[in-house]
């Protein structure tokens, strides 16, 4: 159980922080661009974690 609220911690911090990046970077904040922003940075956050186990190893 404790190693399922790190991984959600770790991926909900990096989601976080790669969709506040999105958002700082894009001009205007359309509802289109919001959400795939969010699907993008979910995705990247989930590599991120990928990326990070892998290094660890």
């Amino acid at each position: 159980m404790r190693g399922i609220v790190r991984a959600v911690a770790e991926v909900l911090g990096w989601w976080i922080a790669l969709l506040t990046l999105w958002i700082m970077l894009i001009s205007t904040v359309d509802t289109l661009e919001l959400a795939v922003g969010a699907a993008v940075a979910f995705a990247a956050a989930w590599a991120a974690r990928g990326a990070r186990q892998a290094a660890d190893r």
